[in-house]
């Protein structure tokens, strides 16, 4: 048993998937316990239920078609939110009298209710991929901002002190110093904008649109499908899950440094 344990403590990818999995057992565990508890299907269903819903899909091809929908939209408006949101993060931390004019309207927006606003933007821009990407990229980018512009104003001074000793030209110090330093700020941000753009693209898609995880969800739901809304729910929760793990690796590859 202490060897188990030591070995789930280590840092390695092969531990990482073993805790993985150790927590999908558990949960599938708790689940399905929980389903003999509670009697009532419209409330919960055990997994084997939400399994054939899910083959179900797949097998009539619906999947295919939410899927598609789901991800290239949600892929794409994540791309451009983080790099708008990285932009924005290097403008603030450039320059202090835009940091102090700009941040507050930034945060005014960021307290914004978003997601309630959902349907104004299916009003404005129709049903389809233009609603669903404008309004993720505005769920989305702003923890990229904040983490961008923290990470860069928390370099370390004697390290920039250290390579302007040796003649270090500004953007020298930039690509070398300043920005290495803020990129586990940045995929910090990175994975929670992931997360955001998850919860935003199912709204987006509860308003406005014909196909994808949210629209699934939402027409499950109305016939009161409950293992179908939870084979979508969980389908979420795995691109999720999928998503850390890769900018979790992005972290260790581009900051080695902070693993040891």
């Amino acid at each position: 048993m202490r060897r188990l344990y030591d070995f789930l403590e280590q840092d390695t990818r092969t531990a990482s998937l073993a805790r993985i999995a150790i927590s999908v057992v558990a949960v599938l565990l708790i689940w399905q316990v929980v389903s003999m508890v509670v009697t009532n299907r419209l409330l919960l269903v055990p997994p084997a239920d939400v399994a054939a819903a899910l083959v179900h899909e797949v097998v009539d091809g619906a999947m295919w078609t939410n899927a598609t929908a789901t991800v290239t939209a949600v892929v794409t408006s994540f791309v451009v939110s983080v790099a708008i949101g990285v932009a924005i993060g290097l403008a603030l931390a450039s320059s202090r009298m835009l940091s102090l004019t700009g941040g507050p309207v930034l945060s005014a927006l960021n307290s914004v209710p978003i997601i309630a606003l959902a349907p104004l933007f299916i009003a404005w821009l129709g049903l389809g991929f233009t609603s669903k990407f404008v309004l993720v990229i505005l769920v989305a980018v702003f923890p990229v901002v904040v983490t961008t512009e923290a990470g860069l104003r928390a370099t370390d001074p004697q390290l920039v002190e250290a390579a302007r000793s040796f003649n270090a030209r500004p953007m020298q110090i930039f690509t070398t110093v300043t920005f290495p330093y803020a990129l586990p700020f940045i995929v910090s941000g990175v994975r929670v904008a992931w997360a955001r753009a998850l919860v935003g693209i199912v709204v987006a898609e509860f308003f406005g649109s014909f196909a994808g995880f949210g629209f699934a969800i939402l027409s499950a739901s109305q016939t009161f499908d409950t293992a179908r809304v939870l084979g979508y729910v969980i389908m979420l929760g795995a691109m999720g899950l999928i998503g850390s793990v890769l900018f979790a690796s992005l972290e260790r590859r581009l900051a080695p440094w902070r693993q040891e």
